[in-house]
């Protein structure tokens, strides 16, 4: 497991990181989130799924100043932005812009907002 989280960083109760991951400083964590850096392979017909064993590893980031909701679930590859918020039991499937909001399943962005003041090394 290749965990890396930054400064005033929590991981939620009860959830679980499958893989290389990337937390930012001060990203909070709600309970039972789940993190995928990799899926099952099911391309063989000659094989069952549960033999085929897991495909590539493609880590997760997650920026700094960020808050997922209870029961997130984060896939393989995914990068969520700095200062972005995901709303609860939200599936975020595609990368997240830096300072939005996403809800759903799939997440969506529903809202981008301008860069809190007082924070001049932010990007975006």
């Amino acid at each position: 497991l290749n965990v890396s989280i930054g400064d005033h960083a929590g991981i939620g109760i009860n959830s679980r990181i499958h893989g290389a991951v990337t937390i930012g400083d001060n990203v909070m964590m709600g309970p039972e989130c789940v993190i995928h850096t990799t899926d099952h392979r099911f391309d063989r017909l000659d094989v069952p799924m549960c033999q085929q064993g897991f495909g590539e590893e493609n880590p997760v980031t997650i920026g700094s100043d960020v808050w997922l909701g209870d029961r997130v679930v984060i896939l393989k590859g995914v990068k969520i932005g700095n200062g972005a918020v995901i709303g609860a039991c939200s599936v975020v499937t595609k990368d997240i812009p830096d300072w939005s909001i996403a809800v759903g399943r799939p997440a969506k962005v529903v809202k981008t907002f301008p860069k809190r003041e007082g924070n001049e090394n932010q990007e975006g």
